[in-house]
């Protein structure tokens, strides 16, 4: 079977930001990857399962494995990183790296993201808790709220839905309305004897727990637990997710390469054994296709990894349509592969099928495929035209109209 590197090597003056060193570290990583997925529990045990990712995160904490300082270098060797964790396994996309504790690191107080870099460097994990029932993942609907005690502090009370890594978590980045109304992002303790679970079983992505959070007046330090400034969770989320979207793409892709790789490899061990007298056309044309497309994806992810890193004014935008057309393809590419393989490709505990529905689930998590290419499509309208309201649009529309018809109904007489 191919490896992750396999996939990778051609790509090397794609991302002249790594040197050899880099690539070095990149293989350790990948070859140890390879070694731990072999190890994994059955993918029903989801609490031992849990438990065996956090301790694959902390064992590699303790590898050197880190990324390279400079900011760019650093996200795009982190966003290959991700591809070789999903070429294993989908579940192992919290393996490496800070994930949802970079707010922390780069939006916190100096004290704060301090404390917090020697926990995450020690293999602890952050969660975030953003969406609501209401409004979905839309933050401008959020009812979450605090409240001003009269010590200064502020009293946290909501709920979040569709929270991952709910158990495994030692905080959460929460995303609330202020006192003053305003959307703010905060840490908050997942220790916190405040703090309510409500378990759900999910279709796909069951490595790490899932469900509600309930905060019964949770206790919040304005002065010290703060991430960005206060009113400006909007931003901070913004900022987040341009860098964290297309890690969450490569991941996928790295899924779908791992398909297509065992895919070519038992067609080919059929071939040479004779099981096969040869590889239909059609067969050949999906294995092509889905390999450009899977290539083609995470180059795409590489370069909205740079635009985050360099904090260019484009990288939201393209984090956000790149996420939808790259989770996209690589569920359309295992999809497509599986039927290759006969009813070996549809057992329930086959690598393809746990693909399918981990990449199933990632169509929903960190925004909603469909939304993301509306709201992608929504801003390049903006671009296009930054004041026009739409009902000045529509009247441009129709008075383009007219004119095309004025100029129709002329067009006889002037021949």
């Amino acid at each position: 079977m191919t490896s992750a590197l396999h996939w990778l090597e051609p790509l090397r003056s794609s991302v002249p930001e790594l040197d050899q060193a880099a690539w070095e570290r990149l293989h350790r990583l990948s070859g140890q990857l390879g070694e731990l997925a072999a190890t994994v529990p059955h993918a029903a045990d989801q609490p031992i399962r849990s438990r065996w990712l956090l301790g694959i995160r902390r064992h590699l904490a303790g590898c050197v494995h880190h990324a390279p300082c400079d900011p760019v270098a650093g996200a795009v060797w982190h966003t290959l990183a991700q591809f070789c964790a999903g070429f294993h396994d989908l579940d192992l996309r919290d393996a490496i790296g800070p994930g949802h504790g970079v707010m922390i690191l780069t939006e916190a107080t100096r004290s704060t993201g301090e404390r917090w870099r020697s926990r995450l460097d020690r293999g602890e994990l952050v969660g975030i808790a953003a969406t609501e029932w209401r409004g979905g993942s839309r933050l401008q609907e959020m009812t979450a709220r605090a409240t001003l005690d009269r010590d200064g502090r502020w009293r946290i009370t909501g709920k979040k839905v569709w929270v991952s890594r709910l158990v495994e978590s030692s905080a959460f980045v929460v995303f609330f309305r202020a006192p003053d109304d305003q959307i703010t992002a905060g840490l908050v303790d997942a220790a916190d004897p405040a703090l309510h679970r409500e378990m759900v079983e999910p279709f796909g992505l069951a490595g790490w727990s899932w469900g509600s959070l309930q905060f019964h007046g949770v206790s919040f330090d304005p002065t010290a637990d703060l991430i960005g400034a206060a009113g400006d969770g909007l931003g901070v989320f913004r900022r987040h997710f341009s860098r964290f979207r297309p890690l969450v793409t490569a991941t996928a892709l790295g899924a779908a390469a791992g398909v297509h790789g065992f895919t070519t490899t038992v067609l080919a061990a059929k071939l040479t054994a004779g099981a096969l007298p040869r590889i239909r056309d059609n067969a050949l044309i999906t294995l092509g296709r889905t390999h450009a497309e899977i290539t083609a994806a995470l180059l795409s992810a590489l370069t909205t990894s740079r635009l985050a890193a360099m904090g260019h004014p484009s990288a939201d935008l393209s984090a956000r349509l790149g996420k939808a057309a790259g989770v996209d393809v690589a569920y359309r590419a295992v999809t497509d592969l599986a039927p290759l393989l006969g009813a070996a490709g549809f057992q329930r505990n086959s690598q393809i099928a746990k693909a399918r529905a981990d990449l199933t689930g990632l169509l929903y998590a960190d925004g909603i495929h469909d939304s993301l290419y509306r709201s992608g499509g929504r801003s390049l309208m903006c671009q296009r035209s930054p004041v026009a309201e739409p009902a000045a649009v529509q009247h441009d529309l129709m008075s383009a109209g007219h004119r095309n018809m004025s100029q129709q109904t002329r067009l006889p007489s002037s021949r």
